[in-house]
């Protein structure tokens, strides 16, 4: 595998070179381009998605798994019209300041009400850092081109991404559980910690973002096999390509910031991903180590291509015929909470 010469993708340039305030746009174009702003969600208090009765974690309880999926309902809608909005404002065109506008006056208005800062139950705790990171993403992309903010808006904006973030990675760092201190969920809150520093230029959410790859990352087998993942019976390839995106994602973005997490632990990010392609051409790989044949495998799911969205970050970086190919078919590829369309950041 050898490095690419692509450029720098959007995402991983950072704010260095962003403007203090721009003059504020005014007109038509911009009131046309705003999303509906949801009421910001301060709070959120649920339980699992999984039965009593499932060690591993596996078993979906129908009820509860609704209730999560009201509970976080509309922070999910909202993070898709924010990177939409923002994906829109990066492709430029006559609109583009009204987009980034729109875009960020809408994540000032929760930030100004503090949204996802009263989290009552373990479950709400571990599982927001991956909204306020899809949040944050879609910051970063029009930030360089908003108009519509004063200095003031830019750091309230910025001061709440940091105290969210920090609230965060010391909930995983004192009260998680050892599981999710350690897998997909933590994964997903160093990205948050990384969109976030980026943002308000927080040296210490960087490192904590760097590290948490590496202690996540680091578990890998030989194989790529995150055993954490593994150990979640039949959905354990779908954890593992849930923990992955982050992982990649998180370790692209810090890269231009000097970080190199691509070689830690002998390149088990590297890994992590090449066991995605692996794993569906062989079959018997994830279910050797998981215990169980596995739902993709099985007819129970199919493979969406949002959970392949973390391949265009990496594949911009790095020449990987194998995953190259297997991804072909499921572009183009976007995630919302990983700042929307891929092909247009990397």
């Amino acid at each position: 595998m050898t490095m690419t010469t692509r450029a720098l993708p959007l995402l991983a340039v950072g704010l260095a070179a962003m403007p203090a305030v721009l003059p504020a746009q005014t007109g038509e174009a911009q009131a046309e381009a705003c999303i509906d702003v949801p009421e910001p969600v301060i709070s959120l208090a649920y339980g699992s998605r999984y039965t009593d009765e499932s060690e591993d974690r596996s078993d979906l309880d129908a009820e509860s798994n609704a209730a999560v999926n009201e509970a976080l309902g509309p922070i999910d809608d909202f993070i898709v019209d924010l990177a939409s909005t923002a994906n829109d404002a990066v492709e430029g065109g006559a609109g583009s300041v009204g987009d980034a506008n729109c875009v960020a006056e809408a994540i000032l208005v929760w930030a100004e009400a503090d949204a996802l800062s009263d989290l009552q139950t373990m479950n709400a705790q571990i599982s927001s850092p991956s909204r306020l990171g899809g949040i944050a993403l879609a910051y970063l992309q029009v930030a360089p081109l908003a108009t519509a903010l004063s200095a003031e808006d830019r750091e309230v904006i910025e001061g709440w991404f940091r105290e969210r973030a920090a609230a965060s990675a010391a909930y995983f760092d004192e009260e998680a559980p050892p599981g999710a201190s350690r897998n997909n969920l933590r994964a997903w809150a160093g990205l948050a910690a990384a969109a976030a520093g980026l943002a308000a230029r927080d040296e210490d959410l960087l490192d904590w973002a760097a590290g948490t790859v590496e202690l996540v990352a680091c578990e890998a087998d030989a194989d790529g096999a995150l055993p954490l993942e593994m150990g979640r019976g039949n959905r354990a390839l779908h954890y593992h390509l849930h923990a992955v995106a982050p992982l990649v994602v998180t370790s692209a973005l810090l890269r231009p910031e000097g970080y190199d997490l691509f070689e830690v632990c002998d390149g088990a990010v590297r890994r992590v991903a090449e066991f995605v392609p692996a794993a569906f051409a062989d079959p018997d790989l994830a279910e050797e180590k998981a215990g169980e044949p596995q739902t993709f495998f099985a007819g129970d799911d199919d493979l969406q291509s949002y959970e392949l969205a973390w391949a265009e970050a990496y594949l911009s970086l790095f020449e990987d015929a194998d995953l190259a190919a297997f991804v072909e078919e499921f572009r183009p590829l976007g995630h919302s909470k990983l700042g929307g369309s891929q092909d247009i950041l990397w």
